[in-house]
């Protein structure tokens, strides 16, 4: 359920917000929903690969790989695909660490259960 949540609202929130919105939607999704931490990260960092690799697809096949392409050779990268999967590691990245620091978060201020997060 939490994939699905940050997938709709980044994708959504990117049309509107600056592209660090990635950082805050898992952010708060896990500071508001309990999981481990490494559920979390795992999370965040799925979630946010799939919508930046989609996107970066969608622009790539629209624009017959020209744009990916001309930006890869700005990186010396030596296709526009490769460029893509490296966008959706950064951005993986970024997400997941948003969801660790909001899952670590949120066990400082609100305390579980004990044993029902014990992992």
């Amino acid at each position: 359920m939490n994939v699905i949540i940050i997938i709709i609202a980044s994708a959504l929130l990117q049309i509107l917000l600056p592209w660090w919105i990635v950082a805050v939607v898992p952010f708060i999704v896990f500071l508001a929903r309990p999981a481990t931490a490494s559920a979390a990260f795992w999370t965040g960092f799925a979630s946010i690969a799939i919508v930046w690799l989609a996107y970066g697809f969608y622009l790539h096949f629209t624009s017959d790989g020209a744009m990916s392409d001309r930006i890869a050779g700005i990186f010396s990268l030596p296709d526009g695909l490769l460029l893509l999967v490296v966008a959706a590691i950064v951005g993986g990245l970024t997400g997941g660490l948003a969801a660790l620091s909001g899952c670590l978060t949120r066990r400082i201020f609100v305390s579980e259960p004990a044993g029902s997060l014990s992992r």
